[in-house]
């Protein structure tokens, strides 16, 4: 509903931050279906109860209002109709292709220790070609591929060098696991717990050392800076501050060693069940389960017994 110069949803007056949030989305995920987006911005802007209900008609509005005002371009809308299984599955891998272009390929190896490359640095990515940059990275280098991440995320680019800095990794954190026993029970949660406070835990989703850097310590030392900083950065972002950090190591292919160097802590194995499992079957092989706590209190908060993890 706009009102003069204000725009409101379901009664919230929408700020300027609002407006370039909902813009630079519309210009971060331009292949997204229309029904993704509608979902991708409620979710950055909190609105996440809106989705699938009547009230997401109101945000289909004003997206459709700021489109005819040529402040942002949407999609065209699907027709629609019964998805398959396989139409399901695909939807969860993803809705767009990532072109692999030269400025992605392998470069000279390097070697050493990270003190042979100082100052290295991690940079939060927070431009339309950095974005898309990162995502080229995580596409060709990255085993699991980019995939589809969920929820509220963050990205880092990881570099080294002073005057002319080269990328040498990617990290990203996004939504974290609805479900996982291990953790649940290591925090103190119940059911209620958990589904009121999930928000305030973050996954490392994907993390990658590009495969022709040989820099001795770079990874772990890249978690710990990564770590001192992502509260702040959340925020700016999301409006909320995330406790605490959690990630899966595959152990049929890794030691989880830089998780380890960094002072995460180990809980166990998963059941080899992703956050996706909609056929409730073991999709994935068991994972080493990793937490590493950004307070000292961090039960408290996500338990109820402190609040305040909506302000930094």
């Amino acid at each position: 509903m706009i009102t003069g110069d204000k725009i409101s949803v379901n009664g919230r007056i929408l700020t300027e931050e609002d407006i370039r949030q909902i813009i630079v989305i519309t210009k971060l995920y331009p292949r997204l279906s229309y029904k993704e987006l509608v979902k991708t911005i409620c979710v950055n802007l909190r609105w996440s109860s809106l989705v699938d209900t009547k009230k997401q008609e109101s945000i289909e509005e004003l997206l459709q209002t700021l489109a005819e005002k040529k402040m942002i371009k949407l999609p065209a809308k699907r027709a629609p109709g019964n998805w398959s299984k396989q139409g399901v599955k695909n939807a969860f891998k993803g809705s767009f292709k990532i072109v692999l272009t030269d400025r992605t390929e392998p470069l000279r190896e390097i070697n050493g220790i990270i003190n042979d490359y100082t100052p290295c640095t991690v940079k939060l990515v927070s431009s339309v070609e950095e974005e898309e940059l990162f995502n080229e990275y995580i596409e060709r280098h990255h085993e699991l591929k980019y995939g589809s991440p969920f929820g509220d995320r963050l990205k880092y680019f990881i570099s080294i060098g002073g005057e002319s800095p080269q990328f040498v990794g990617c990290i990203m954190f996004s939504a974290s696991s609805w479900a996982l026993e291990k953790r649940d029970k290591w925090i103190g949660w119940g059911k209620e717990d958990r589904v009121s406070r999930l928000y305030l835990v973050v996954n490392n989703t994907r993390f990658l050392i590009f495969p022709w850097i040989k820099i001795k310590n770079l990874a772990s030392w890249s978690l710990a800076e990564v770590a001192k900083r992502i509260q702040k950065d959340w925020y700016r972002k999301h409006r909320y501050v995330p406790v605490l950090l959690e990630t899966f190591v595959d152990v049929e292919k890794y030691h989880g060693t830089c998780y380890k160097a960094a002072n995460w802590t180990y809980l166990g194995n998963t059941k080899g069940r992703g956050r996706q499992d909609i056929s409730n079957k073991n999709l994935s092989s068991p994972k080493a389960i990793y937490m590493y706590p950004l307070i000292e209190d961090f039960r408290d908060y996500l338990t109820g017994k402190k609040t305040g993890g909506d302000s930094k």
